[in-house]
């Protein structure tokens, strides 16, 4: 539901009074982009950073990108519905979220944090001379 209400109110904002245009772009982020979003609906990182770059200056076409993204969720969901079945859905998901999530992942709070407190191991030095290597310890010959 939340999709399809998306694509509406991004073809009222392409279609609708230019008077009205940084209204409906604060409108569509306040409601289905912001974190905590009522209605949010789930857009690659890449189609987010792209958008939201874009709402700094709103125009009609700003929110095309994520309408185009959304769209074809939708359809995929709607194949996925004609008989296909979920596994094949899922299937096709795989690779948005390979690419989606993880770079996402890669960027949060959470990962860097995780950074922050990992041990790194101490850099082990390399020797300029392969044949000077160190002695090993073992008993003394009589």
């Amino acid at each position: 539901a939340e999709n399809l209400s998306f694509w509406e109110a991004c073809e009222e904002l392409r279609y609708g009074e230019q008077s009205r245009i940084p209204e409906i772009v604060d409108s569509i982020y306040q409601q289905f982009l912001a974190p905590g979003a009522t209605r949010w609906v789930n857009i690659d990182s890449k189609t987010m950073e792209r958008t939201l770059e874009g709402i700094k200056t709103p125009h009609r076409y700003v929110m095309d990108d994520a309408q185009m993204h959304i769209y074809m969720l939708m359809k995929k969901v709607g194949e996925g519905r004609a008989g296909q079945g979920r596994a094949r859905l899922g299937r096709s998901l795989m690779p948005l979220l390979a690419q989606d999530s993880y770079p996402r992942f890669l960027k949060s709070e959470l990962y860097r944090n995780l950074l922050a407190e990992a041990v790194i191991p101490p850099e082990t030095k390399k020797r300029v001379f392969p044949f000077m290597r160190k002695q090993r310890h073992s008993s003394p010959s009589p």
